[in-house]
């Protein structure tokens, strides 16, 4: 019996290390290629427009993923006991899983934030140019 408890626990070790040694440097790759995009436009002098509605639907998407990711961490070893497989859902990858699902949270609230703000800038820039235009005439 205890065989079996350090062998699942190896197995969590080994996932999780796994998951950092695979998605840190893939993350670093990501932001390297999105510096590159950014340097190859300011040399060609494209000037890329912030649109915050665009920025607040990415990080919804993100948002959502991250917290489909984290719940099926949490869910995973259901699952696998219903097909058979014998899991459990151990302290590590609870506490990994409810760092992505609140980090996934985080996002879409944030997400949810700037799209507020977007509108409410929008509705204020049109304010200032009607005030504008009824003080000129």
């Amino acid at each position: 019996m205890d065989k079996d408890l350090i062998e699942d626990e190896i197995l969590t070790d080994i996932a999780v290390q796994l998951l950092i040694l695979e998605g840190v440097p893939v993350l670093a790759f990501v932001y390297y290629l999105l510096h590159k995009k950014q340097m190859y436009q300011l040399e060609r002098g494209i000037e890329e427009k912030d649109d915050k509605q665009i920025r607040s639907e990415r990080r919804i998407i993100n948002g959502l993923f991250l917290t489909l990711a984290g719940s099926s961490m949490i869910l995973a070893p259901s699952f696998a006991v219903l097909v058979g497989i014998e899991a459990h859902l151990s302290f590590e990858l609870l506490l990994a899983s409810l760092v992505v699902l609140c980090a996934g949270m985080a996002m879409i609230i944030g997400g949810e934030l700037i799209k507020y703000k977007a509108s409410f800038s929008k509705d204020r820039d049109s304010l200032v140019e009607l005030k504008q235009d009824l003080f000129s005439k």
